[in-house]
C-alpha cells in the first residue's frame, strides 16, 4: 500500500514537472488540489489515531470537520477546482480564464 502511494505521488510529481511554462494556472489549481487532500487526509488520520488512543471517538470534533466540508465555502472551492480543470483546447490554460481574456479583448 504504501508502495503504491509512492509510486502515485511520484507520477503526479513528475507529470507537473513535466508542464511547460505556459502551464503555470493548471500547476498552481493542481498544488491546491492536492494541499486539500492533504490536509483532509492528516485530519482523518489524526482522528482516527485519537480514536484508537482514547476509550471512545471523539464524535463532536468529526462531527465539526464533516460540517464544515460540507458547508458552501468548501463546495465553492470544488467547484472552483472541478471548473479550473476543463482545458478543451489543450494549450494548458483553463477555459475560464480563456473566456476572460476574449471579453477583455472585445471590450477594448
Amino acid at each position: 500500500m504504501g508502495a503504491k502511494i509512492a509510486q502515485w505521488i511520484g507520477r503526479a510529481g513528475a507529470y507537473v514537472k513535466s508542464m511547460p511554462k505556459s502551464h503555470a494556472a493548471m500547476r498552481y489549481i493542481v498544488w491546491y488540489a492536492i494541499l486539500i487532500i492533504l490536509c483532509c487526509t492528516i485530519y482523518v488520520c489524526a482522528w482516527t489515531y485519537d480514536w484508537y488512543t482514547q476509550p471512545r471517538a471523539d464524535l463532536v470534533e468529526l462531527r465539526a470537520f464533516l460540517h464544515e466540508i460540507a458547508s458552501a465555502a468548501w463546495i465553492a472551492v470544488i467547484g472552483f477546482l472541478a471548473k479550473s480543470f476543463i482545458d478543451r483546447d489543450n494549450n494548458g490554460i483553463p477555459d475560464q480564464y480563456e473566456e476572460e481574456k476574449e471579453d477583455q479583448k472585445c471590450k477594448e
